[in-house]
């Protein structure tokens, strides 16, 4: 969810308040236990707004985002519902993430846009990404970018840190309308700036490219090697592939095969695929032809067939000259702009 919930309830509290409020999550989420037979002295359970009003905390909404984040999306419901009636705009956005998402209620699109925008008019500027997300997608309305823009910028200005991000990648959209990467540059450095890391690998495409900002292979690399030791999957891929051609980055074939195996062992196929050739070739890495077919066949496993290594593995072949891991092939993605994620 990229709206994070500022939950305060302590864990006593919250542990009480769902033994209270699980309501029909319960019946869903777990086997009825056996009721004790009715007699004249039981009286009816307290509904929600009755427990609500008997808990310690004023800011009854963490008790909604407590649920939901245990998985108890009806209890969640329920408790945001009783808040989004008096107005409470994180209430009325949560309502709207799980419409969106159907989380234990049907999928509505369109009424998750209904509570969004309530949300944003009262007040919480994190809907408006969600509403952006939507407008991207064309979830519950048509396809519109530059809405989907509009919807961003208002968040930016209303300091929604995270806005840079999707924004800038709305900037390097050919489709979007508003195609500038001069702009998204620096939107993905404002992110970059407050640690998003999908943001720092984005920068360092750019830089490498020399797309918005002038081409400097040593900062693209800087960067890439701050997402990749960050974990990012992808910017360990294209880390490898500079450290191994030397780009922007003293060359190392050993390092680069290391990362390469770091991307490989998190499921990368295009990082699967680049080790099985260092190894059927020993750049890197000792020369294995048996490592090199267990991880080409995850690579292919996963759809990505790679010619070179079919001849290199073959019977009876002789061994390649070199891996060449960075070389182009009509059924990679290609690996140098930012959202398209090296096979992430």
């Amino acid at each position: 969810m990229p709206m994070p919930p500022e939950v305060r309830v302590a864990c006593l509290a919250v542990a009480f308040g769902f033994g209270l409020l699980a309501g029909p999550a319960i019946a869903v989420e777990a086997a009825p236990k056996p009721k004790p037979a009715p007699s004249s002295a039981t009286q009816a359970a307290p509904t929600v707004p009755d427990l609500l009003k008997s808990l310690p905390d004023s800011d009854k909404i963490d008790y909604a985002f407590g649920a939901f984040q245990r998985g108890y999306y009806l209890t969640a419901f329920e408790i945001a519902v009783e808040r989004a009636k008096l107005g409470d705009a994180k209430a009325q956005s949560l309502i709207g993430y799980l419409y969106a998402n159907g989380l234990g209620l049907p999928r509505k699109p369109d009424e998750a846009i209904i509570w969004y925008q309530l949300a944003a008019r009262n007040g919480d500027p994190q809907a408006l990404v969600e509403l952006a997300n939507l407008a991207a997608l064309g979830v519950g309305m048509p396809v519109d970018k530059k809405k989907a823009a509009n919807y961003l910028e208002e968040a930016l200005g209303k300091g929604v840190v995270e806005a840079n991000y999707w924004l800038g990648l709305l900037c390097i959209d050919p489709s979007s309308g508003i195609l500038d990467y001069a702009r998204a540059a620096a939107l993905f450095k404002a992110a970059a700036d407050e640690g998003n890391i999908d943001a720092i690998y984005a920068l360092a495409a750019l830089n490498r490219e020399g797309q918005g900002v002038p081409k400097n292979e040593a900062e693209a690399a800087r960067l890439m090697g701050e997402a990749a030791k960050a974990g990012h999957i992808a910017a360990e891929v294209e880390y490898a592939i500079m450290m191994f051609n030397g780009t922007g980055v003293a060359r190392d074939q050993k390092i680069a095969a290391a990362w390469f195996k770091v991307a490989a062992e998190a499921g990368n196929p295009v990082a699967q695929s680049r080790l099985a050739r260092l190894y059927a070739v020993g750049e890197g890495v000792p020369r294995d032809l048996d490592l090199a077919r267990h991880w080409y066949g995850f690579a292919k496993g996963a759809g990505l067939t790679d010619g070179w290594l079919e001849k290199a593995l073959a019977p009876g072949a002789p061994a390649p000259d070199t891996a060449k891991p960075d070389a182009p092939k009509p059924e990679d993605k290609p690996l140098n702009l930012p959202g398209v994620d090296a096979g992430n």
